[in-house]
């Protein structure tokens, strides 16, 4: 089976506000209906939990690999994004992106044409260098009152890229649930966890939740994005998610532990600071602390 990348070349590759690809149609048309046709029932995402109004839940690749319930044709679609060859497929389209965000990667990690891949929750860093995930979603209905699942943020530190690939009801009338892409207004923010204050961050894009819709992007720092409100809808809002983990974090959420974000926002606001300036600072600081 070829996967969501086959079609996809570097010239699809958009290097702002950080690498990232939005592709139409990355599947035929037939194979987008039949896995629509095919996806599990909400009762097997949630696996039988109470859930609240739009509220997300993932089936991992690992479950559904040996999950007998699930169509041979999702397996298989699951199997293909969790493979070496997806892997292969990823960094061949990235590779220049990721040694420009992360100069020190293949020192830590290895040559990136030479990284293996296996499956998260199945295979550990012990044997592989990079985790895969291929994982069946769904946002529940929206039943109370229009909400947004997910807020501004960037993911997890340790993920390598991550990526949505949207599978929207045809029949699904509601609006919203779409998906931004973020960048900050300015080299002073804040994160709290993994998210961070509208005020810190304005909007480059916006990928409308529309049937056979893929995004992916090299996960950095940088990888502002969020999900717009979604209207009360009856509909879940059905997706697979992609997502590849190393052994490390790659970043740091607090600012004074991530020379890597500071080399970062220098380059890209074009403003170096001066090692005197910085010392300069903090004297400044402490006889304030002093006084």
């Amino acid at each position: 089976m070829r996967s969501l990348l086959a079609k996809v070349t570097k010239d699809d590759v958009f290097t702002e506000p950080f690498p990232h690809i939005i592709i139409k149609d990355p599947l035929d048309e037939d194979l987008c209906k039949q896995l629509f046709e095919e996806f599990p029932t909400l009762d097997q995402v949630t696996e039988g939990k109470k859930y609240a109004s739009n509220e997300r839940f993932s089936y991992s690749a690992a479950k559904v690999l040996k999950d007998t319930r699930i169509s041979p044709l999702w397996r298989e679609f699951v199997a293909t994004h969790v493979s070496q060859s997806f892997l292969t497929e990823f960094i061949e389209l990235f590779k220049d992106e990721i040694r420009q965000v992360y100069p020190d990667f293949e020192k830590e990690f290895g040559k990136l044409e030479t990284l293996t891949a296996g499956t998260r929750k199945k295979d550990s860093f012990e044997t592989v260098d990079v985790l895969l995930d291929g994982q069946i979603c769904v946002n529940t209905p929206v039943v109370e009152k229009p909400s947004s699942v997910r807020g501004p943020h960037v993911d997890s530190s340790n993920k390598l890229f991550a990526g949505l690939y949207y599978l929207r009801d045809p029949e699904d009338p509601s609006t919203g649930g779409d998906l931004e892409i973020y960048k900050f207004k300015t080299k002073d923010y804040q994160f709290e966890g993994q998210f961070i204050s509208d005020e810190y961050v304005e909007t480059i894009k916006t990928v409308k939740y529309e049937r056979n819709v893929l995004v992916l992007f090299v996960n950095s720092i940088d990888s502002l994005h969020g999900v717009t409100v979604r209207e009360t809808t009856d509909c879940p809002r059905y997706f697979f998610n992609l997502l590849g983990e190393v052994k490390k974090n790659l970043f740091s959420f607090t600012p004074e532990e991530d020379k890597h974000k500071q080399q970062v926002r220098e380059k890209q606001f074009k403003i170096p600071i001066p090692a005197s300036l910085k010392a300069l600072k903090r004297k400044l600081s402490v006889r304030v602390t002093k006084g």
